[in-house]
């Protein structure tokens, strides 16, 4: 091997080895409880649904001790780039909690529907944390809205909450987040599992393919939730959220992987 090739191999073999030093021990999902959970991309976090204080008698709240060191930005919950609101429920978002964490870490931002955030100008304290706080303002079937905030590739659609149409108002809001130019996940709040919900957006789906997806747990428990997961959303792997306390039998029979206790956490592979 001449001194070229040799020079040539060890390049490749370092920056293979950097990148994997840099994300591959260090992408990772965290569980916070309920939907909450937050993503870790070589240093680059954001959070999901992560302050609510209703769990509905069914769904696991965030435990105080991950509660406190979010609000205390402590390991591993500190520098937060920016949070993901799914949708305005009490299982998801909690106005107060929300102003104060932005109004204390002003550096994160806040991408939300616009629901919740008409919550938080009802606030004392809203004209201090404006800047940083992105309102998502979409219609059913309306095209994916492109965000880009804090360097992140933020894409969002509405996909009616699940009960439709009794809850038809709710905008649920669907995220497509590029993590670090890195990593894509999907966030799906509390989606429905019809398919015309999903067809209404056939070409944003193939666009750029999920690294992983954190559906509600009922499209894992039906053969059209399960079509969507893995023939529609382009996700190489789903982890479902939302689940009860008492994780249902037809769940922990069905071979899909799913959050139920916080703390727990996930590799995210890119390859």
């Amino acid at each position: 091997m001449n001194l070229a090739i040799k020079v040539m191999f060890l390049l490749v073999t370092l920056s293979v080895s950097l990148k994997v030093f840099a994300h591959g021990d260090s992408s990772k999902a965290h569980y916070l409880g309920n939907e909450g959970v937050m993503i870790e991309v070589g240093g680059e976090k954001i959070l999901f649904d992560p302050f609510f204080h209703n769990s509905y008698g069914h769904y696991t709240l965030v435990p105080t001790d991950i509660r406190q060191a979010i609000f205390e930005n402590k390991t591993p919950y500190n520098n937060i780039k920016a949070i993901f609101i799914s949708h305005a429920h009490e299982d998801h978002f909690d106005k107060d909690d929300m102003m104060k964490y932005l109004l204390t870490n002003k550096s994160v931002s806040l991408v939300a529907p616009a629901q919740a955030v008409t919550m938080l100008k009802g606030l004392a304290g809203f004209e201090k944390i404006k800047d940083r706080v992105f309102p998502v303002n979409l219609e059913k079937g309306q095209a994916a809205q492109n965000l880009s905030v804090d360097k992140l590739g933020i894409e969002a659609v509405r996909i009616p909450h699940a009960g439709w149409p009794s809850r038809a108002e709710v905008e649920n809001i669907v995220f497509r987040v590029s993590v670090n130019q890195e990593v894509v996940v999907m966030h799906m709040g509390d989606a429905d599992p019809n398919p015309s919900h999903f067809n209404e957006h056939k070409s944003f789906w193939p666009k750029l393919q999920t690294d992983i997806a954190f559906p509600p747990y009922w499209f894992s428990l039906s053969p059209t939730g399960q079509r969507i997961l893995n023939n529609v959303i382009n996700a190489k792997k789903s982890v479902g959220v939302h689940v009860p306390t008492n994780v249902p039998p037809l769940l922990k029979s069905s071979g899909a992987d799913y959050f139920s206790k916080p703390g727990e956490t996930r590799e995210i592979k890119t390859d």
